[in-house]
């Protein structure tokens, strides 16, 4: 049974160009969520990664 999934959720900035293509460029910000309510709000990715991290850890070691 999963009891946490957190996932961390890149954010990307949109440039629609003729012809219809679209380019998708990194900001180097991101935002954590989790099914237990963990929502960080927007970060830089490296440390949305680390709340991630930090996040599903501190879940394992409850369960234990």
């Amino acid at each position: 049974m999963v009891e946490h999934t957190t996932v961390v959720h890149g954010i990307t900035r949109n440039t629609t160009h003729q012809g219809g293509w679209v380019e998708y460029e990194p900001t180097g910000r991101a935002v954590v969520r989790c099914t237990c309510g963990l929502d960080s709000g927007v970060v830089a990715e490296t440390q949305a990664v680390q709340i991630a991290d930090d996040h599903r850890r501190t879940a394992a070691e409850a369960r234990l």
